[in-house]
This record gives C-alpha cells, sequence and structure tokens, in this order.
C-alpha cells in the first residue's frame, strides 16, 4: 500500500493527509492484505445476495460499486489475489486526498483485519460449529459502507427476506437518482425527500425508515447505535444487524433470526435454537460464529 501510493503520487500516505490532490479518474490500484485464509467465495456470495441494482455489481471474480464522496461520484472495484494473500483494489476518485479513509473503509467492508487463527482455535472449540470451519476456513463478517446505510437495509429487511430487501433499497435508489446521474446508495436527505409511494412496506417500517432519514438528513455519519436503538420499530434484530455490519462488533449473535436458528438445527437436532448459554461459549467472536451458520445455508 505504502509503496503503491509512493509511486503513484511521489508522497508518503503520511504526507497526503490535508492535502488537495488531483482526481484518480483512471485508476489507482493498491492491494490491501489479510491474514489467510479468507473465505473469499462466501464474501462475495453475502455481498451477491444484497447487491443494490445500479450501485454494486457483484461476479464471483470481483465487487464493484458507486459511493459519492463530498457529494461527487466515485467508484472502487475489488478482486482477490489469494497468491498474495490480498485483495487488489482499484479506486476512482474526485479528490485523491479522500483515497485513506476509503480504503479504511474498504478494510471494514472485507473484514481484512481479522485475525482467522484467534477466532477459529475459540469456535472451534463447540463440536457442532467446528466442521463448518473446516468446510468454510477464514469466515469472515462483512460489513455494510456505512452504519447509516446498514440501518436502512436493516430497517427495510424487517420480516422480509433477503432478495426483497434487496429489491426494495434498489427501488429506493433508483428514486433517488436522478436523469443521467451515477447512482449510489441513497443518503438521509435523498430518502426523506421521497414521498410515500416510493416505499413498498407496513407503514411502521416505512416510518421508522423516513423518521431516520429526516433526522439525519445531511448528517449521515452522526448516526450512531445508540441513538438508532431509541426509534420506534427498531428492535433487539435490527439492532444487533446493524451492530454487526454497520459497527463491526465481533462479538453480536442476533436472536431470533430465522435463519440462523434453521442453520443450527442444522448441524445439531431439528427444532433446537442456540440458545444465550450456548452462544456465551463463542465470546468474543459470535459475529463470526453466526456468519458461519449464514454461509453454511448457502
Amino acid at each position: 500500500f505504502n509503496s503503491a501510493v509512493r509511486e503513484h503520487f511521489r508522497l508518503t500516505p503520511g504526507q497526503l493527509r490535508g492535502r488537495k490532490l488531483a482526481p484518480v479518474e483512471n485508476g489507482l490500484p493498491l492491494e490491501l492484505h489479510y491474514r489467510p485464509p479468507y473465505d473469499w467465495a462466501g464474501v462475495m456470495d453475502f455481498f451477491s445476495r444484497h447487491a443494490v441494482t445500479g450501485v454494486e455489481l457483484v461476479t464471483p471474480e470481483a465487487y464493484q460499486r458507486n459511493i459519492s464522496i463530498d457529494g461527487k461520484p466515485a467508484s472502487f472495484s475489488v478482486e482477490h489475489r489469494p497468491a498474495n494473500h490480498a485483495l487488489r483494489v482499484v479506486l476512482r476518485l474526485p479528490d485523491a486526498s479522500q483515497m485513506l479513509p476509503v480504503v479504511a473503509r474498504i478494510r471494514r467492508m472485507f473484514d481484512l483485519d481479522a485475525n482467522p487463527a484467534t477466532i477459529h482455535a475459540q469456535l472451534a472449540e463447540d463440536p457442532a460449529l467446528a466442521p463448518l470451519l473446516a468446510s468454510f476456513p477464514g469466515i469472515r463478517a462483512p460489513l455494510a459502507w456505512s452504519l447509516f446505510e446498514s440501518s436502512v437495509r436493516t430497517i427495510v429487511g424487517q420480516q422480509v427476506s433477503v432478495a426483497a430487501a434487496r429489491g426494495v433499497c434498489s427501488r429506493l435508489a433508483a428514486a433517488c437518482t436522478a436523469r443521467n446521474e451515477v447512482a449510489t446508495f441513497p443518503d438521509a436527505a435523498s430518502l426523506a425527500a421521497l414521498g410515500d409511494q416510493h416505499f413498498p412496506m407496513p407503514t411502521r417500517r416505512r416510518d421508522a425508515l423516513r423518521k431516520l432519514a429526516t433526522d439525519y438528513s445531511g448528517r449521515d455519519a452522526c448516526l450512531d447505535l445508540a441513538s438508532l436503538a431509541d426509534y420506534r420499530g427498531v428492535g433487539p434484530w435490527t439492532v444487533s444487524m446493524v451492530a454487526m455490519r454497520g459497527v463491526g462488533d465481533p462479538d453480536v449473535f442476533p436472536s431470533g433470526d430465522l435463519g440462523l436458528e434453521k442453520a443450527w438445527a442444522a448441524v445439531t437436532a431439528p427444532g433446537e435454537k442456540p440458545g444465550n448459554e450456548h452462544t456465551c461459549n463463542w465470546r468474543p467472536w459470535r459475529s463470526y460464529a453466526a456468519n458461519l451458520l449464514w454461509r453454511s445455508l448457502n
């Protein structure tokens, strides 16, 4: 990473901070390393099932996404370089000085700082999880681009399938994209400006989403988990999912999640649910146990 920055800009990463730089329009390639193993197929499966049409494009080989930097369109793509224990990222930014925070968010999205050996050692003590760890080495807990985005996705996804939630998010993104503009995931101000007809969901869910968008219009980055939990229509499952997918908490297990209950019953006994006493044995890596169980369904 440091070498690529010095080669492209003739500056160190530290010298980039605070400088106004030219756009990186043709793409700046970087390699972001991880501790192996890395479950690339599982991460791609997650992003593929949640991909918002027009905003994200996911294939088994690559992830591509449009983002907004200070109101200007930007994008990045990610490919796997297993021989290098790295992901190859190509950034296209309106201002290269934004490279470091964008890279940090990509590292979080793809969970590149996880220590799979430590996680495996803890979870493998459970005989129900050990076979899954062997089948899916290097399990990761991928994140959304931001806490606000994760909150929107999770509220939309309450009591509906992943495919249905993806469809609604895609409709919201399309409704928030003006003609000839590049589609990005809707920010709070754009969502707050939409009429009721753009929210194909129960009234309570729509009201929670619109109030959240209105309250954080123009200040999406100010949302935190504690504030989200205070909203009417936001229950424990939603808070747990946003803690995992928006905050990156490694020790969350969303109780009552139907997918997790189905996966757990498949590796234990029909009808059995993962109780709190059992999941406590997975601490401090319950988020990875949850991702491992979801992974086993796919």
